[in-house]
């Protein structure tokens, strides 16, 4: 290291240096390397090495903390030239991050404290790279400090208007690269979530929340009326969103979520009748996603504004711009989920009426296909008596767009009718007979791998409505349903094939409307099941410092970090194996004794099941960084 070689070299040495002080430090037989490092970190005329030894300095913070407590001062001054240095702004990122991670090591509010002064040259650091037009380094340093603001928001709470500030200034400024502006977001958006480590901190800064709240829902106006939105085939299809709209969705819902409805729908009130006034229809497309994504976080205070924020809504749903329509039902379906069932009970009679209409848009297939999505949200929280005085027109013309040519619709169709069903129970007896035979049709007929979602879901769609209208009225198409199936169970699918998934609810689904009546198609069923119960986690761990990504081919791959791990999860088959072991639950319950002959066999499964997920969440058993720990475990899902 003291001959300084190239960077990539010096990288990898700071690497094994970092990984061999990890082993010898915690036995104290390395005493040469930390007076190295001081020496190295204290010579500002050769910055490559001083660099260097400061990155080390921010790897080992975690083993040296209290071996340093006692240097602290000596530290401090060191960390405060090394982050004024003269000429290199990648000392100063490296600077940044030693204090950066050594503030989070350290044991005590006090020792924190002693470093408290270091923070506008820390932020110095940061706007240097900045005015000399360094963004890489700028967006280094910026992630660093997103880090600090979520381990230690504490530590900020004495300058928290000068910092929130400056980020601010970042944010709002156009000029800068996206990813600079959202890293400066972020570092906002998490002192808002920290609301354990520093109560109401932003509460206390109203004037910020504005700004920060302006400033994403400008963002949310990086969007153009690309022709290949609107002929898509899937509703995931994002063409004409830019960098910032995606962003600032995201951090709409999580500042919501993070203050609460009494601070940000005073500044939405004032906002979103201008962005509704404006000629462009971006500005009314903004207003409507806002309005969904802060849904959640504002539910109690927009209740008490129901009817003005139902008529921005509905106004919305007439805006000559497809993709205002979409954003109008969006906002519907959203809402029905976050202020329902009060929604539901105080507008049905404007809201179905105008999910109906929409979904007479046969110029805009999307906008149908969002429709049938929203009829989803709206019913889920709907009684029987709300829905059934709209039964008649509502499956009628979800009925029309089965027989749509756009995939995408009829899936939304068929989605729209299973809740449908699910939701009115016994009412939906009247329309039995003409759905069955179109979710027959598709079952037996959308063959093509093309059509493996359709098909999934018409087996929904056809199970539900089973279970809603009963087993007398269903067990003649139930015998036929099941021969589709029993057939579909012995042919090979590949390993995301949707249809695996949603076979084996169908099939649960079935024995709950059939009950005893199911016991002879258990051969068929159990096999597959206890195939799915007993399937291995697909987990990936490598280190978080490495430099290959975790590859996927498809996007069933989650990866989160925990401490120095990065691990990648294929949550597809964490959601088959829960789906199944929940599947055996189901028949458990509805079979009772009829269960019995399975006993042995799931046995095993079930008891596989809990010691994977032991051995997975005790694979870091230091216990160090928990929190994330913690949290990283609950990303895994409701499954775990």
């Amino acid at each position: 290291l003291q001959s300084d070689p190239p960077k990539p070299i010096a990288k990898k040495v700071c690497d094994a240096i970092s990984e061999l002080a990890t082993l010898l430090l915690p036995e104290n037989t390395w005493a040469e390397l930390l007076p190295f490092l001081f020496r190295a970190a204290s010579t500002p005329e050769a910055p490559n090495p001083q660099e260097s030894a400061l990155l080390i300095f921010a790897r080992l913070a975690d083993y040296i903390a209290e071996s340093l407590l006692d240097h602290l001062m000596t530290i401090h001054n060191l960390l405060a030239s090394a982050l004024a240095h003269p000429t290199s702004p990648d000392v100063r990122i490296a600077a940044l991050s030693a204090a950066v991670n050594l503030v989070q090591c350290l044991p005590t509010n006090a020792d924190r404290d002693k470093m408290q002064d270091l923070l506008p040259a820390m932020m110095r650091a940061l706007t240097d790279c900045l005015n000399s037009s360094q963004e890489a380094s700028a967006q280094e340093a910026l992630e660093l400090l997103v880090e600090l603001a979520g381990a230690e928001p504490r530590f900020l709470r004495r300058q928290i208007a000068d910092v929130a500030g400056a980020m601010l200034q970042i944010a709002e400024a156009a000029q800068l690269e996206d990813g600079t502006r959202h890293l400066a977001v972020e570092f906002v958006i998490t002192l808002a979530e920290a609301r354990e480590r520093a109560p109401g901190m932003m509460r206390r800064l109203p004037q910020f929340v504005g700004r920060l709240f302006q400033v994403l829902m400008q963002m949310l106006l990086d969007v153009e009326d690309d022709p290949a939105w609107h002929t898509a085939e899937t509703e995931d299809e994002d063409a004409g969103e830019g960098n910032n709209y995606g962003v600032a969705q995201e951090c709409l819902d999580r500042l919501a979520i993070a203050i609460g409805g009494n601070a940000v729908v005073p500044i939405a009130s004032e906002l979103l009748p201008q962005y509704l006034s404006a000629p462009e229809w971006q500005k009314h497309h903004a207003a409507l996603i806002t309005l969904a994504q802060i849904a959640e976080g504002c539910a109690k205070v927009m209740l008490k504004n129901l009817e003005q924020v139902v008529s921005m809504i509905l106004n919305g749903f007439q805006h000559p711009h497809p993709r205002v329509r979409w954003a109008a039902i969006n906002a519907i379906g959203q809402l029905s989920t976050d202020l329902g069932p009060d929604l539901q009970v105080q507008y049905h009679q404007k809201v179905l009426p105008a999910l109906a209409n929409a979904m007479d848009d046969f110029q805009n297939p999307r906008v149908q296909a969002h429709a049938a999505s929203a009829i989803l949200n709206f019913s889920e929280n709907c009684t029987p008596e709300i829905l059934t005085p709209y039964l008649d027109g509502i499956v009628s013309k979800l009925l029309v767009l089965l027989q749509n040519g756009k995939q995408m619709v009829q899936e939304g169709a068929l989605t729209a009718l299973a809740s449908v069903a699910d939701s009115s129970q016994d009412h939906f007896k009247k329309y039995y007979d003409a759905v069955m035979p179109y979710l027959k049709a598709i079952l037996m007929n959308a063959t093509d791998k093309s059509n493996r979602m359709l098909r999934a879901k018409s087996m929904e769609c056809i199970s539900l409505v089973g279970m809603a209208v009963g087993k007398d009225k269903f067990r003649d198409d139930a015998k036929q349903v099941m021969e589709v199936l029993m057939a579909l169970q012995g042919t090979p699918m590949e390993t995301d094939d949707p249809i695996t998934s949603y076979m084996l609810q169908a099939w649960a689904r079935l024995c709950k409307c059939l009950g005893q009546d199911f016991l002879p198609y258990m051969h068929v069923v159990m096999p597959p099941l206890l195939q799915s119960a007993q399937l291995k986690p697909d987990v990936t761990i490598t280190s978080a410092e490495s430099d290959d990504e975790i590859e996927s081919d498809d996007d069933s791959i989650e990866t989160i970090t925990l401490g120095d791990k990065r691990i990648g999860i294929r949550t597809s088959v964490l959601e088959e194996k829960a789906t199944a072991c929940n599947m055996l639950c189901c028949y458990a319950d509805e079979l009772k004794e009829g269960f019995f002959p399975w006993i042995d066999q799931v046995y095993y499964p079930v008891q596989s099941f809990t010691k994977q997920l032991s051995d997975f969440l005790t694979f870091d058993n230091r216990g160090r960084d928990w929190n994330k720990f913690h949290a990283g475990c609950s990303y895994i899902g409701p499954s775990a």
